[in-house]
């Protein structure tokens, strides 16, 4: 008897366990499926208002359209809508696209002469990398972010890589891009670059380079940032909502209309896939639309000029976005000195963009191309 209770007792406990791991299993599986989406469909941008729908407006003075430097922090009532581009100030990186580039025959990336000059130090026995590092290092601090690149050709392979410690290299090549729209080489910088780097690699490593004399270097960099001034503008309207706006809401209905966070406050839409003159893809550029949420009444939306080619309608394209966040906001369409945008305005605006764009023809710099986000991105 006392066996059978025994029997008894386990099976009850083996049923038991059975059942709460059954249990405890269909609790965790109703828990997985219990996340509930967010279904709320996406913002869809109106169609741009043009003509009598833009009404009541005062002139935007398009003459205009080369301006002084700009201010740090943006005025709403006292811009020009076509204004000069404002620095970057504290902005997180923005993801791109890496370059497919183009190779000479050497085996160097392809290069623009336009906005860059090319160094190139061939040692007549390989060094190590640990002996080009200190020049390396000296180089890249003597020159502004992003306007250095080096690459050093590999001995035994005879390709060209970022030079690292344990390698013996033959040759190594300096990328400098004179001038950007954010950043630019100044007589110090070269002349450190040439003293500190060029000629002591030549003496120390022995090695031999051919490089332009740096006065025509200096006044290359000078043509250069008298275009940035020239033609690093933009076309800024204000959006005036009719309820204030706070940095939140500005954000989350930025991001459901498809901008990319540049900052808190700034935010852009990506830009198309720049195109060499073969249609290969060259990665992607600065965004043409810019998003600025200044304060609780005022948002600024600003069209890149320069990186836009005329054929893609640039004023169509900002007015569709205008409108597009005007809905979304409840916001009034103005110029910065608070008049609304009239049919009359565009026309003027795409009139002086026209003389705009023929200006940078006539320097040899395509509106849109991947030589004109080079210079003024």
């Amino acid at each position: 008897m006392n066996m059978v209770g025994m029997g008894v007792t386990i099976v009850l406990i083996l049923a038991v366990g059975g059942v709460g791991v059954w249990y405890w299993l269909r609790i965790k599986e109703t828990a997985s499926h219990e996340k509930v989406e967010d279904k709320t469909p996406p913002r869809i941008p109106q169609e741009p208002i043009f003509g009598e729908d833009l009404i009541n407006s005062g002139d935007i003075k398009v003459d205009e359209i080369k301006t002084s430097p700009p201010v740090e922090e943006p005025q709403p009532e006292s811009q020009s809508p076509l204004q000069a581009e404002e620095p970057e100030e504290e902005e997180e990186p923005v993801e791109t696209s890496p370059m497919l580039e183009e190779i000479d025959d050497s085996g160097l990336p392809k290069y623009d002469p336009f906005v860059t000059e090319l160094v190139r130090i061939t040692f007549k026995k390989p060094v190590t990398g640990s002996q080009l590092a200190p020049f390396v290092k000296t180089a890249m601090e003597n020159a502004p972010r992003g306007l250095l690149r080096i690459l050093a050709l590999e001995a035994n392979s005879n390709r060209w890589f970022v030079p690292d410690a344990i390698g013996m290299f033959s040759a190594i090549a300096f990328y400098i891009q004179l001038a950007s729209g954010k950043a630019s080489f100044d007589q110090v910088s070269l002349s450190n670059l040439y003293q500190l780097v060029f000629l002591r690699m030549e003496m120390n490593l022995d090695g031999t380079s051919e490089m332009k004399e740096m006065q025509l270097l200096n006044n290359h960099t000078d043509q250069l940032n008298a275009l940035i001034k020239d033609f690093g503008v933009q076309i800024t309207l204000l959006l005036r909502p009719l309820e204030p706006v706070s940095i939140d809401d500005f954000e989350k209905e930025t991001m459901l209309l498809g901008l990319k966070r540049r900052s808190m406050t700034h935010y852009e839409k990506l830009g198309e896939l720049v195109l060499d003159k073969n249609g290969k893809r060259q990665g992607n550029r600065k965004g043409t639309i810019e998003l600025r949420w200044l304060d609780d009444r005022n948002i600024a939306i600003s069209l890149n000029v320069p990186l836009i080619a005329p054929e893609s309608d640039p004023l169509r394209l900002l007015m569709t976005a205008a409108n597009a966040f005007a809905a979304v906001f409840d916001a009034k369409i103005v110029d910065p000195k608070g008049c609304e945008i009239s049919g009359a305005t565009v026309s003027l605006l795409k009139q002086e963009l026209d003389r705009f764009y023929k200006q940078m023809r006539e320097n040899n710099i395509e509106p849109g191309s991947v030589r004109a986000h080079q210079l003024l991105d």
